[in-house]
């Protein structure tokens, strides 16, 4: 008997750690597709793509019934500022880095519209 009760709590230790460790995000399940976006153009970053699931990308650690999203403040909204990917296969689209589409294609509309600094951006999903 005095086994089993030591056994219990050594066992409990690395159960509750790891249920820690999994986050919000496992909880999360996103039910509606992705939105439409436009096609990739040549010289731009990939979209219409899955996040992939890999050591050197960071995973989104929140989500709503439409998004995933890089809860950067850790207050479980999705804020302005914290980058997005869509549907339930994570895909990265426009409005995953701009907050709303450019009035037209230029370089102060697209720094205007992003949804952080465009310096920083890159480490939201990249792990570098």
């Amino acid at each position: 008997m005095a086994i089993r009760v030591w056994l219990l709590p050594s066992l409990l230790v690395p159960l509750t750690v790891l249920a820690l460790s999994s986050g919000v995000a496992a909880q999360c399940q996103v039910g509606i597709a992705a939105p439409p976006t436009e096609p990739e153009r040549p010289n731009h970053h990939p979209i219409g793509r899955s996040l992939p699931l890999a050591a050197d990308f960071r995973q989104p650690d929140g989500c709503t019934d439409a998004f995933w999203f890089f809860d950067d403040d850790r207050d479980g909204k999705p804020d302005r500022a914290e980058t997005r990917v869509f549907g339930p296969d994570r895909q990265v689209i426009c409005a995953s880095c701009h907050d709303a589409m450019p009035p037209a294609d230029s370089a102060v509309a697209t720094q205007t519209y992003l949804r952080r600094d465009p310096a920083t951006l890159c480490l939201t999903c990249h792990a570098l």
